[in-house]
Order: C-alpha cells, then sequence, then structure tokens
C-alpha cells in the first residue's frame, strides 16, 4: 500500500461529483472518507488533500474542515499543520496500549448498558447482532464490519454515558481498522475462520442476553472475553506465515 496514495487517486465509492445529495456536506464527507478508511480504500499513511475533497464532494472547505476534525477525534486521522491531513497510521508497537484501552472502554460500556438499557435499546442490539450473524454466514466483509460496528455503537448508547460511548466508538473504529488490515488476506472459508465468527456471534448474543436480564456483572465478564478473542486472533494471524507453503526451488 503506497504511503503517499491520496483521496484524489483512491475516489471515495458512490460519490457524484455534480449535484448536491440531500444532507450536510460535513456528513457526506465524513461518512464517506470514514467509510473507504475502514475499507482499505485510503490506506494507512495516504494523503488526504483538502482542495481534493473539495473538488471530490462538491463543497466548500469549511465542511471538509469540520469533517476532518471528527475523524481526527476518531483517532483515523492525523492532521497536519499547513499540509491537510494524512490517515492514522497503525504502530504494531501501539497494539498493546490499544487493546487496554478497548478492554476497558467495553468493560464500562457493557456494564452500564445492562444497568441503563431500555426497551428501544434491546431491540436495537438484536436487530444489529441479527444483521452482523447473516453478514458473517454470507461472508460478506463490508457488512460484517458495519453490523458489527453498529451492534456495538448499540451498546454505547444503551449505556447512557455519552463521554464513554464516544471514548468506545473511537476505540471500536480503531480496532475495526485494524481487523480489515490484519485479516485482509485470511481466507474467508475454512474451519478456523468459520469458528472465530462463529464465536463472535455468539458472544454477542449472550451480551444481548446479559444486557436484557441487567445482569452487570455477566456483561463485565463477556467485555473481558470479547477483547481476549480479538486480541488473541490478530496475534495469531500477525504471527503465522505463508513463507513455508512456498518453493523456491
Amino acid at each position: 500500500m503506497a504511503e503517499d496514495s491520496n483521496v484524489a487517486d483512491a475516489p471515495v465509492r458512490g460519490e457524484r461529483r455534480a449535484g448536491r445529495p440531500k444532507g450536510t456536506g460535513s456528513q457526506r464527507v465524513y461518512d464517506k472518507v470514514r467509510e473507504a478508511i475502514l475499507r482499505l480504500d485510503l490506506a494507512p499513511g495516504a494523503t488526504l488533500d483538502e482542495a481534493g475533497l473539495e473538488h471530490e464532494f462538491g463543497v466548500s472547505r469549511t465542511p471538509v474542515r469540520e469533517a476532518l476534525i471528527r475523524l481526527a477525534s476518531d483517532g483515523l486521522i492525523t492532521l497536519l499543520p499547513n499540509r491537510g491531513a494524512r490517515v492514522a497510521t497503525l504502530d504494531v508497537s501501539d497494539l498493546p496500549a490499544m487493546f487496554e484501552a478497548l478492554e476497558l472502554a467495553q468493560r464500562a460500556t457493557l456494564r452500564w448498558a445492562a444497568k441503563r438499557r431500555s426497551d428501544a435499546d434491546l431491540e436495537a442490539l438484536q436487530r444489529t447482532n441479527a444483521e452482523f450473524a447473516d453478514a458473517a454466514r454470507s461472508r460478506d466483509v463490508d457488512r460484517m464490519t458495519e453490523a458489527n460496528r453498529d451492534f456495538h455503537v448499540a451498546i454505547g448508547r444503551a449505556c447512557r454515558n455519552k463521554y464513554i460511548a464516544e471514548l468506545y466508538e473511537t476505540q471500536l473504529a480503531i480496532s475495526l481498522r485494524l481487523a480489515r488490515l490484519v485479516f485482509a488476506q485470511a481466507p474467508l472459508t475454512g474451519r478456523s475462520y468459520r469458528s472465530y465468527y462463529d464465536e463472535v456471534v455468539r458472544q454477542h448474543a449472550a451480551m444481548v442476553t446479559a444486557i436484557e436480564k441487567r445482569d452487570a456483572r455477566e456483561a463485565d465478564r463477556l467485555a473481558r472475553d470479547h477483547t481476549d478473542l480479538f486480541r488473541s486472533r490478530v496475534m495469531e494471524h500477525m504471527q503465522s506465515s505463508l513463507a513455508g507453503d512456498v518453493s523456491i526451488d
């Protein structure tokens, strides 16, 4: 993946250069650039040129700047003084700290969601988990990514603490991008794939049950297990190598 890729060289999917769809310009830029980053259409280190974004989306500088500030607060980009922005890199040395932050945010969010959720929150969790399970069965990586995020964001909303929910969403964005980077070359078939995602679906269902029963202790335990599962999968994949399967004769 080239370091000097920029948004002009990788146009955002589905965006029309002519005309202006409904909705605010800032929100459109944010949504589309975020999607491109999470899907790896924009690689880590890729340059985001403000003028290029203005042209791409047909908006002025202000909506672009607003969107970039939001993306920076999500940890997805780094703002560069007088130089635009770049897609944030993921440093392997940061992984232990990242997993610590994810676990703490996940535990607090699930615990409070179990104590404070509404019936509407529970319905949202059941719906988004069903969407994730369906995407996992069909091996649709893009749908899985979005449904997984929607499920965890719904937990964040259920915790009724906007500051914790925002922290959790930031950690989710980083984690989802890490997952796409690490698993990009992983086969979507075979026992390992099925076993991992079957366990994710099982844990999601158990989270919903714990939140439904308002069992904060069980929700906390499941949050730990869920982080451990993701951490183990990432480390296992990073340590694996296909070199032994390559003939060099």
